[in-house]
C-alpha cells in the first residue's frame, strides 16, 4: 500500500469519496472554500492499494507563525473508505506529518460516518444535534413542534419579520456584522474573518449548494444564517443576531423557514451542528425542535508537544473574556 496526497483534489478524489458519502466537506471543492476562505493549505491524504484509493482524509494545514496546525476537515471530517486499512493509513500518515513539520493534527468525526480514532490520539467530546426529517411534510413538520415553539414562530410573524436570501457582497456584510454580535454577546473570539464569508457565497451559492438568509423588521436586519446543501442533508451552517431583537423570535422562524426548505428539498436530516458539550442552553435550543444530540469527538495528536502546548495555552488565552476583547482590539 502507498500514501500520496492531494494538494489540489479532484475527479478521482470525488469518485472515491462517492462512494462513502454526500458530504460537501468530503468534496473536492471545499478545499477550494478552505483554501480561499481561511488561508490554509489543502492536503487530501489518501491510501493507494492496487492502483485504486482505499482511504483517505481530508485536510487544511495552517502555518501560523511559529505553529503548524492540521485540521482533518474544517467542520468536520474524519478517516473515510476501507475501515480495515485505516490502522496502516494512520500509521504511514504519522510519518507524513513529521515530515512536513506538523506541530498538532486534529480529526473530527462526521456524525454521519461510523468514528475512528487512531492510536496515540487524544480525545476531546462535542454535541452534534441532527433532526431526522423522513417521512415529514411542512404540515407535518408544524403539527410536530413543541406548542411554544409554535408561539415564538407566530409571534416573529406578528412582528412583521421577513426572510429574504442575500445574494450581494452588502448582503454578506450585513451578515458578518451580525455574526460579530453574536461572537461579541456571548464574550468569544469571532473564529472566521469576513472572507470567510464572501468564499462561502462565492463558491457555494453559484453552485446552488447554500445560501445567505437575513432576517430583517422595519428595514433592520435583526438576524441571519448561512446554510449549506448536501445531497441529502441541509447544514445550519453559521447564525448571528442582534441581541435587542431576540425577543421577537428571529432566530426560531429562520430556523422554521430552513427546515421547510429542507423538507421541500426531501432532505433526510438537518444537522443543526456541533456544540460544546457543555453549552447546556444552545444544545437545549437546538433539542427543541425534536433534534437528536449525539456525541462526536475530536481526535488530537500533539507531533511536536512543546509546541502544541504552547499553541493551545494561546488558544486558550485568546478565547477567554479578557482576551477576546484584545482581539476585538486588535482587528
Amino acid at each position: 500500500m502507498e500514501l500520496g496526497v492531494f494538494d489540489t483534489p479532484g475527479q478521482e478524489w470525488d469518485e472515491f469519496v462517492s462512494q462513502y458519502t454526500d458530504l460537501i466537506f468530503y468534496r473536492s471543492f471545499w478545499s477550494e472554500v478552505l483554501k480561499k476562505g481561511l488561508g490554509g493549505q489543502p492536503l487530501y491524504f489518501y491510501l493507494r492499494d492496487g492502483g485504486r484509493i482505499v482511504a483517505g482524509l481530508p485536510a487544511v494545514l495552517f502555518t501560523l507563525k511559529i505553529f503548524k496546525i492540521l485540521y482533518a476537515s474544517i467542520p468536520y471530517g474524519g478517516f473515510i473508505g476501507d475501515r480495515s486499512t485505516y490502522p496502516i493509513f494512520s500509521s504511514l500518515l504519522g510519518g507524513e506529518f513529521r515530515k512536513r513539520g506538523v506541530d498538532q493534527v486534529r480529526v473530527t468525526d462526521s456524525p454521519f460516518l461510523e468514528p475512528y480514532q487512531p492510536d496515540s490520539f487524544k480525545s476531546l467530546s462535542a454535541t452534534c444535534s441532527l433532526l431526522d426529517l423522513r417521512g415529514r411534510n411542512k404540515e407535518g413538520l408544524w403539527d410536530g413542534y413543541k406548542k411554544y415553539v409554535r408561539r415564538d414562530i407566530r409571534r416573529a410573524q406578528r412582528s412583521g419579520i421577513i426572510i429574504r436570501q442575500g445574494t450581494s457582497p452588502e448582503d454578506v456584510k450585513r451578515f458578518y456584522a451580525l455574526y460579530l454580535s453574536s461572537m461579541e454577546r456571548n464574550e468569544t473570539m469571532a473564529k472566521y474573518p469576513l472572507r470567510w464569508f464572501e468564499v462561502l457565497q462565492g463558491v457555494l451559492t453559484e453552485r446552488g449548494m447554500g445560501c445567505f438568509l437575513l432576517a430583517k423588521v422595519n428595514q433592520i436586519d435583526v438576524a441571519g444564517a448561512v446554510v449549506l446543501y448536501s445531497t441529502t442533508s441541509t447544514h445550519y451552517f453559521h447564525n448571528g443576531s442582534q441581541a435587542e431583537f431576540l425577543k421577537i423570535c428571529p432566530n426560531e422562524l429562520l430556523i422554521h423557514h430552513c427546515l421547510e426548505e429542507a423538507v421541500g428539498k426531501n432532505h433526510v436530516w438537518f444537522d443543526f451542528m456541533g456544540s460544546d458539550s457543555k453549552d447546556l442552553s444552545l444544545i437545549r435550543f437546538k433539542e427543541k425542535w425534536g433534534s437528536q444530540s449525539v456525541d462526536i469527538r475530536t481526535h488530537i495528536k500533539n507531533v511536536h508537544p512543546v509546541k502544541a502546548r504552547l499553541w493551545e495555552w494561546g488558544k486558550k488565552v485568546a478565547s477567554s473574556k479578557l482576551g477576546s476583547k484584545w482581539m476585538k482590539v486588535i482587528r
